[in-house]
């Protein structure tokens, strides 16, 4: 039986938003990467100007006093919204940049019906330069194709992949981008991220220490379910405790920007789980806030790693116009058993 290391949060002052009210996005799936920056995507980046889709950014310093740079553009990957391609999740190893991103056929019909949001057809980009430039070209088919693994998110461990639990990468992807109901978790040789044949995926666990892996992702099985409450997840690993946190939220309503968010953290001895609750906030920041992709930069850790902030996103009501739809940060502190 795991033994809980985490029983829950506490908030160490408010919410503070980015200073530069035109920088603007949202999603911003993170890495510490080798040069010690940290390395994202924005989804949607308004930046006083109507760019949609997504672009790569490195963020520099630690709240309050961080800064924002767009690093690329990415004008070939646009759309705005579940029209167009969305950052899921981001990894530095080696000194490469590895990027998810989802929506890569434009808008399909989810599982959930109509209300609900994108969230399928999933690739990866590899960066040699810090993002500079990517590869494969816009028009590669998906590596992931359909739902089940249609927003992978990387497994964060400490900067350029420092610490990593062994061989392998790790990602796990809920089912759609929010108000998913599942959660399902891939691997790949570190060496091997952009080869689509050498992924395999957990479709059974025989115990806590032993999950059965599949090369088919037909094979996939949920390693956690929470009927309509997993939306775009974020996992990294707190090597001071030995314990992996996973991040994630809901709206209220289906892909509403108006109705607010709940908040839901987890923790868990693997990353397969099994995963305990330790924190879970309704109308997170209130309605006129509506956050959601919360995340938890390791670069951004202090107090023997117990101590940080959460980065999340606001509202896109409006298009984006809101002073809420850009990074928002809050301080905190895990609390131990």
């Amino acid at each position: 039986m795991s033994i809980v290391r985490i029983s829950g949060i506490e908030w160490l002052g408010e919410r503070i938003h980015y200073g530069e009210p035109e920088i603007k996005g949202d999603t911003f799936p993170m890495t510490w990467a080798d040069d010690g920056n940290l390395y994202t995507s924005a989804g949607d980046p308004l930046w006083g100007d109507e760019i949609s889709g997504l672009d790569v950014q490195v963020f520099t310093g630690k709240p309050p006093a961080y800064t924002i740079r767009k690093v690329n553009a990415m004008v070939d990957y646009q759309g705005w919204g579940g029209q167009g391609p969305k950052p899921s999740g981001m990894l530095c190893v080696d000194g490469m940049l590895y990027l998810a991103a989802q929506n890569m056929l434009g808008l399909k019909p989810t599982p959930y019906g109509e209300k609900s949001q994108h969230g399928s057809d999933a690739t990866i980009l590899c960066s040699r330069d810090h993002g500079a430039t990517w590869s494969p070209s816009r028009d590669t088919p998906p590596m992931f194709p359909g739902f089940l693994f249609g927003g992978p998110a990387f497994i964060n461990f400490g900067r350029n992949n420092a610490g990593a639990r062994d061989e392998y990468v790790y990602a796990v992807s809920g089912d759609q981008w929010d108000n998913g109901s599942t959660l399902r978790l891939g691997r790949v040789p570190a060496g091997d991220i952009m080869n689509r044949a050498a992924w395999e995926w957990v479709c059974g666990l025989s115990d806590v220490q032993h999950p059965v892996w599949s090369s088919c992702l037909e094979y996939a099985c949920p390693i956690f379910t929470n009927s309509r409450a997993i939306s775009l997840p974020d996992m990294v690993y707190l090597a001071a405790i030995d314990r992996y946190l996973l991040l994630t939220w809901r709206l209220r309503e289906d892909f509403s920007p108006d109705a607010g968010s709940d908040l839901f953290i987890y923790e868990a001895p693997e990353p397969w789980g099994p995963f305990t609750l330790v924190y879970q906030e309704e109308f997170w920041e209130g309605q006129e806030v509506n956050p959601y992709c919360p995340r938890l930069p390791l670069a951004w850790l202090e107090d023997n790693g117990l101590t940080g902030w959460l980065q999340f996103s606001g509202t896109w009501r409006d298009g984006g116009k809101t002073p809420h739809y850009r990074s928002n940060v809050r301080k905190l502190r895990l609390i131990l058993k």
